[in-house]
């Protein structure tokens, strides 16, 4: 008896994209990963509507990568690198457009305490006004969870850039933060 996709390695998943079974893969990875790279993307974009052309296209190039690759590995990594290149040439061609800021983008939660969701939308200000490479380490690192290892395959880069990016995107959230806690402690 043939045991559930679900039960499926990332990798096993992968390899039937070349088979009779691909739409089923596709489904089942699609459904183990839509929603970190979604979140990464409008994260990334700052705009739901291009982070969703975005996450589309992340898809269909990840399906149409089986064609010419066998195996893989790290289909996590993979993915977010796919979502991570085509981030970077939307914003070199948006780059001459203005970007709004939307607040209810990072919005944590429907009902959380008014605190935490100002608290949020600070932080998601603050993540706005960082440089690029130090916002996209960020939100892999405390978004998307992945490891600094995992960070470097991704981003290729070394171990101590992906740190120290990190390290520096923290420093200057909490510089930016300093008046409003300052102000909301009062």
């Amino acid at each position: 008896m043939e045991r559930p996709h679900s039960e499926y390695s990332d990798t096993e998943l992968y390899e039937l994209l070349r088979s009779d079974q691909a739409e089923t893969a596709f489904s089942e990875l699609y459904a183990r990963y839509s929603s970190m790279v979604f979140a990464y993307c409008v994260r990334v974009m700052g705009d739901r509507d291009k982070a969703y052309d975005v996450f589309q296209d992340t898809f269909i190039r990840f399906y149409q990568s089986a064609e010419r690759h066998s195996s893989l590995e790290n289909v996590k990594g993979y993915l977010l690198t796919i979502s991570r290149n085509l981030c970077l040439n939307e914003k070199k061609r948006m780059s001459s457009q203005t970007l709004e800021f939307d607040e209810s983008l990072y919005n944590p939660g429907v009902t959380r305490e008014a605190e935490r969701s100002e608290m949020m939308d600070l932080i998601s200000m603050a993540l706005e006004l960082l440089p690029h490479d130090m916002r996209e380490a960020f939100v892999l690192r405390e978004y998307q969870g992945l490891s600094y290892k995992e960070m470097t395959v991704v981003l290729d880069i070394k171990l101590e850039t992906a740190k120290v990016r990190v390290f520096r995107a923290r420093q200057r959230i909490k510089e930016i933060l300093q008046p409003y806690m300052e102000d909301m402690n009062r």
